[in-house]
């Protein structure tokens, strides 16, 4: 079956009848303009998923589809997949400010400052011993209790290539020491 040879109307009318083979065919058919969608929100980067949830809103528009308010299905999948894409960017930007405005108590409540395990003390301990102060700071706050390099920067008084050395540096040091 090819869908230049049935229109919109008869290939949903199929699928409401059961035909699999209908539905894989309109899946055929609106693949291009998902994908065409999904580069024009910029939603790319997750092309799969994206795709999956426009094949989602592709089968709840052809379960939903009403002939008779005179519009083509084309037109009512489009707006439909375009009102969930808007959605998906919509939430991501309020998540986003939610985040900014709240980043300190983000961090200050982070379940990651529970000890992880009977060693953790332990650990905690003999990172203490070989680091300097400034290092053992910088590689407590941003490894284990995953603050921001902009907050450490922020609250700390140091650039971001100073923060970036010392976390290099500690590193390296606890990788030399625990592989001895």
């Amino acid at each position: 079956m090819t869908y230049p040879k049935h229109n919109d109307y008869e290939i949903i009318n199929l699928i409401r009848e059961g035909n699999n083979e209908a539905l894989e065919l309109m899946f055929d058919k609106y693949s291009r303009l998902i994908s065409k969608k999904i580069y024009k929100f910029n939603l790319y980067r997750e092309y799969d998923d994206m795709f999956q949830e426009g094949m989602m809103i592709l089968y709840k528009s052809i379960k939903a589809f009403n002939e008779s308010y005179q519009k083509s299905f084309t037109r009512y999948f489009e707006l439909n997949l375009e009102r969930k894409f808007m959605t998906i960017l919509s939430k991501r930007i309020r998540r986003r400010e939610i985040f900014k405005n709240n980043e300190l108590y983000i961090y200050e409540t982070n379940n990651n400052l529970n000890q992880n395990s009977v060693y953790y003390d332990l650990l905690k301990k003999e990172i203490a011993k070989i680091l300097t102060n400034n290092e053992h700071l910088v590689y407590t706050l941003r490894e284990l209790n995953n603050y921001s390099i902009t907050y450490i920067s922020e609250k700390h008084g140091m650039s971001d290539k100073e923060i970036y050395n010392s976390l290099h540096r500690a590193k390296v040091k606890i990788k030399k020491y625990f592989n001895k």
